[in-house]
């Protein structure tokens, strides 16, 4: 589903996930109709916890690039949010400090706050029943980003699930002793199971938000097993033995006549060529609004690979810019390209005869 874009932020793009908008959006449009009243106490409460959610995903990258990870996109989730890194950390201790960074951030919010209130004798209520936190945390500020920095932090830390931080910070552990490749199969076994619990949780509770967490924590965790068991089988591969020749397009050429070319060469993604940098057209971004419009407009910008480029980063280029081609540059020219399909093969090959040993 479409995540609408927030504009960017020291070059990373911000993104709000569909859950959030769907979440701050349900629960807002059933207080304005059915209790008028509480409307403006839930849009603070909704603004307090986007602002949260930013600043833990921005406390990960900031730590993140230090590390000397640079990272492309953050979007914005209810219960924390994603970072899109250019690749994974390679070193366990790399992930452990930059998966901690985040709940670190909410919980020194949370120390903060309560030094704050300890030091000025500031009050803050004590709900003795669901109502009553309910009515606290759309009327008191300082109570409502106290609770959602300890929710976001203790959800995030504590839960042992891939892509949390909680998982992260456990396969990082692990990896010191297991190595990454054994780790992440044993912490995406374990999410497997966080995520059912969570789901039949949200089935007999009535809680509709739950199950969209399971899912998220389900296909979140596979896809990271799956960029681990790519980068391990793909390590010792040349980006010289995979480079073929891609078809080279001008960003004026139209879809039309870019449809055409790729159907009469039995190609499913070309190269767009715009000088000093490079986009990818694909078959599926073609439409039936945008036939006439030029390339240059519906081309999705990405980042070229090196030569150079190590083996075991090559998926995690394809999974960070969401293409199915990527074009190899060597000095500044344009030497290739690399398929995902080529890779996708290889490693399926490869999978299957370690499998049988």
């Amino acid at each position: 589903m479409y995540s609408p874009s927030l504009g960017k932020l020291f070059g990373i793009e911000i993104e709000l996930h569909w859950s959030f908008v769907f979440f701050a959006f349900f629960l807002v449009f059933s207080l304005a109709i059915f209790e008028p009243e509480r409307f403006p106490g839930m849009v603070m409460f909704f603004v307090l916890l986007f602002v949260s959610v930013f600043l833990h995903e921005l406390s990960h990258s900031v730590v993140s690039i230090a590390r000397g990870i640079n990272v492309r996109k953050i979007v914005l989730l209810p219960i924390g949010g994603i970072a899109f890194q250019e690749k994974l950390p390679e070193k366990p201790a790399d992930e452990l400090i930059i998966a901690i960074a985040g709940p670190g951030f909410n919980f020194l919010v949370v120390f903060l706050i309560l030094l704050f209130t300890s030091i000025f004798a500031f009050y803050l209520p004590v709900p003795e029943t669901p109502d009553e936190y309910e009515t606290a945390l759309i009327t008191n500020p300082l109570f409502a980003l106290l609770h959602v920095n300890i929710l976001l932090g203790a959800f995030n830390f504590f839960l042992p699930a891939l892509p949390l931080d909680g998982g992260r910070i456990l396969r990082s552990i692990l990896s010191f002793k297991l190595g990454v490749l054994k780790a992440t199969d044993i912490v995406t076994k374990l999410s497997l199971f966080v995520s059912l619990t969570l789901f039949l949780a949200g089935f007999f509770l009535g809680n509709f938000f739950l199950p969209i967490i399971a899912l998220f924590i389900f296909f979140g965790s596979k896809e990271e097993q799956r960029i681990i068991e790519f980068r391990e089988a793909l390590r010792d591969i040349n980006v010289l033995s995979l480079l073929e020749e891609p078809i080279v397009f001008e960003p004026s050429m139209t879809v039309r006549e870019a449809l055409e070319e790729l159907y009469y060469s039995g190609r499913h993604a070309c190269i767009v060529d715009f000088g000093n940098a490079y986009g990818v057209f694909e078959l599926s971004m073609a439409s039936q609004e945008n036939l006439n419009l030029e390339l240059a407009k519906v081309a999705k910008p990405v980042k070229a690979l090196s030569i150079t480029t190590p083996g075991s980063r090559l998926f995690e280029a394809f999974a960070t810019q969401g293409v199915s081609l990527l074009p190899v540059v060597s000095d500044g020219f344009l030497v290739g390209a690399v398929s995902l399909p080529k890779l996708e093969l290889i490693y399926a090959f490869r999978k299957l005869f370690s499998n049988k040993r």
